[in-house]
């Protein structure tokens, strides 16, 4: 892409082409712009964030003369028509390898070209053209835990050039797919929208009830458990379930059902699942610090 240009002509450039875009932070990639408040100053939950993304000039403009160096967020789903998937290289030892489970899953069923980006951390950005009838959120379906992401309706990407705090940039794969989305393969939004065969989450509630310890089982298992939870909540109640999560973990090291360093692991994994459910950065830091802070 031209270096000349500044980050704020890049945002009016995507918004031109119908992307709505917001700026978002180069240390955390947590949206900037914050939710409105009510009459007695409170925030409104679910009006900030990736709900602000716009494609009006003007806002944009306000928005980078604020923050000139802000990454640009852009939302998916309806509003932009793209939707992606987001396959990540491993970032600690032991974590998946999603760019080998994209692989094996493109070689496997095939994939056309699409527009991409490469991402700061080794991982890549696949933009596929939004289907109305075929609406999808950031629920990853049969792939999850293979590292894929997916970011549709709720969720965001970063566009390039985009610079973390590090210095290193989002790029774009390949110029000649830049805007061209191809429609994703059937075989996966079969992947991403399977045919329900989860337990109905009313049982679910039954072996891991809400705000109450759970005694015996496989304590690994109980984890995963809460970690698919976490994953698939949505807006309003993203951060009382992740504290719920967060507790049920702390009680698990308190009563010795694991030790303190998969405790750890457990934290940094929900982490993730809050990011896939769509929570902002600074939230998931605040909500898992407070139950670290009750053990």
């Amino acid at each position: 892409m031209i270096d000349n240009k500044s980050l704020c002509e890049y945002a009016l450039d995507y918004a031109r082409r119908g992307w709505h875009v917001f700026p978002c932070s180069p240390l955390t990639k947590a949206p900037l712009v914050a939710c409105d408040l009510d009459a007695a100053g409170n925030k409104i939950p679910g009006t900030g964030g990736v709900k602000k993304a716009t494609t009006e000039p003007d806002q944009i403009q306000e928005w980078w003369q604020r923050w000139s160096g802000a990454m640009i967020g852009v939302r998916c789903g309806g509003a932009s028509g793209i939707w992606a998937i987001d396959p990540d290289a491993p970032k600690r030892p032991g974590d998946p390898d999603g760019k080998a489970s994209w692989a094996g899953l493109k070689l496997k069923h095939g994939c056309p070209h699409t527009h991409t980006h490469l991402t700061p951390g080794g991982g890549e950005h696949l933009l596929f053209k939004w289907c109305s009838d075929r609406p999808l959120t950031n629920s990853e379906g049969n792939i999850t835990g293979t590292g894929i992401n997916v970011r549709g309706e709720g969720g965001y990407i970063i566009a390039p050039p985009s610079r973390r705090h590090d210095g290193k940039s989002y790029e774009i794969a390949e110029p000649l797919d830049f805007f061209s989305f191809a429609e994703a393969p059937g075989w996966l939004y079969e992947m991403l929208r399977p045919k329900k065969k989860q337990q109905p989450q009313s049982t679910y509630r039954q072996s891991e009830p809400f705000g109450g310890r759970h005694v015996g089982g496989n304590p690994i298992a109980r984890i995963q458990g809460i970690l698919n939870r976490v994953a698939a909540t949505g807006e309003g109640d993203r951060n009382k379930v992740l504290f719920w999560g967060a507790m049920r973990v702390v009680d698990m090291v308190v009563d010795r059902e694991v030790p303190p360093s998969e405790g750890d692991r457990a934290f940094a994994a929900l982490c993730d699942a809050a990011r896939h459910a769509g929570l902002a950065e600074h939230e998931i830091v605040r909500t898992l610090q407070s139950a670290r802070a009750r053990a």
